[in-house]
């Protein structure tokens, strides 16, 4: 008998693809097509203005919005350094000083006398774009300051997730099957991608994008969570340039359902390197960090710019055969993995009053008997 189920890419190990560095900010890429890069080379420079900071000094004074002035020690358009005097009122009987310091570096550039508030613009940054990639420059756009390098990577692709692409450093928070909450998250890990956990919620996200958080990887997440942030609606499709502040990638679906044993073993080999993650496809881009893989890169050659660069991680179908490698989706033991060991020759009468053909699987832990239609090949 034969049995067809569906087969899903979940991870390529070692495959040539196009890595996007974009420079945020106003400057320039250095680098011309053909350059070789490491990690750590420096390929483009940019100013970036990063905002302002409001302080109500009424408030911190304990004064009349129009008696500010009286107090500030800086003046409008003056430089202010994080720790400098801002403001200062002398004490009064049993009241001490107050001191008021700048929170930032910044210019100050405004005093508000009616309600007694000071804005500081923060100092622009100079942000240093590194390559984080062994590899071969193939395309610079000198006008939205992006430069597509060819290097080797290891993708993941999970069941579903939103966001832009965004990079960082990975950190494991928990083991594959831990929660990720509320507690975990702080502005240490600002600009990083977390990993781990079985379940993600929106409360969690809040307080990511709160830190600075860029991505989220994690194995399940609530149905109803994931449909606040896609606006109401539960669909897996959606468009591309989609975004809610952080990139997120679901890798096993809905509910509470660890991280897989082939992308929680990857993921464990990547913890504290560069990252890339894709929530609108996604998928997630673990660029080698060997520099031996500059050979295989120097001899693959990609299609041009604009075709197809890689398998898109979507469902085809394949014979389900003993000795394949399954994920098993549909039954109480869902997310576990192993391989088919047996099929059985007729079909079973399943408390569903359906009739189905039940297969054994063999996982690390123990052997589970279900149907064959709660199976999906993976690879």
């Amino acid at each position: 008998m034969k049995l067809t189920v569906n087969k899903r890419l979940r991870l390529e190990k070692d495959v040539i693809a196009r890595v996007p560095r974009l420079l945020r900010g106003e400057g320039k890429i250095f680098v011309s097509v053909g350059t070789e890069v490491s990690p750590g080379d420096i390929i483009g420079t940019a100013t970036q203005f990063t905002g302002f900071r409001i302080i109500n000094l009424s408030s911190l004074l304990s004064v009349r919005p129009s008696e500010v002035i009286k107090y500030i020690k800086r003046e409008v358009g003056q430089k202010i350094y994080k720790g400098e005097l801002l403001a200062f009122k002398k004490g009064q009987f049993f009241s001490p000083d107050k001191i008021i310091t700048a929170p930032t570096d910044g210019v100050v550039d405004f005093v508000n006398s009616l309600s007694g508030e000071v804005r500081i613009s923060l100092l622009p940054k100079t942000i240093n774009l590194a390559a984080g990639v062994y590899g071969v420059v193939e395309k610079v756009d000198s006008k939205s300051n992006l430069c597509l390098i060819r290097a080797q990577v290891t993708r993941i692709y999970g069941m579903f997730g939103i966001g832009k692409t965004r990079e960082g450093t990975l950190a494991i928070l928990t083991k594959r099957d831990g929660v990720i909450t509320k507690d975990m998250i702080s502005p240490q890990y600002d600009e990083y991608i977390l990993a781990g956990g079985s379940l993600f919620s929106k409360e969690v996200l809040h307080s990511a994008i709160s830190a600075g958080i860029n991505g989220i990887i994690v194995g399940g997440i609530n149905a109803d969570d994931y449909k606040v942030m896609m606006g109401g609606s539960l669909t897996l499709q959606h468009k591309l340039d989609e975004d809610i502040g952080l990139s997120l990638v679901v890798c096993e679906g809905f509910g509470v359902i660890a991280v897989g044993d082939d992308i929680g073993n990857i993921l464990k080999e990547y913890n504290e390197r560069f990252v890339l993650v894709d929530g609108n496809n996604a998928s997630i881009s673990l660029p080698s960090f060997s520099s031996s893989s500059m050979i295989k890169v120097r001899s693959s050659g990609l299609p041009p710019v604009g075709e197809n660069l890689t398998p898109d991680g979507q469902q085809e179908e394949a014979q389900l055969v003993e000795g394949v490698r399954v994920r098993i989706i549909g039954s109480s033991f869902t997310g576990e993995q192993g391989k088919i060991i047996a099929t059985d020759k007729t079909e079973s009468l399943m408390p569903s009053q359906i009739r189905s053909t039940m297969v054994t699987v063999e996982t690390n832990r123990r052997k589970i008997q279900t149907s064959f239609k709660n199976v999906e090949i993976i690879q």
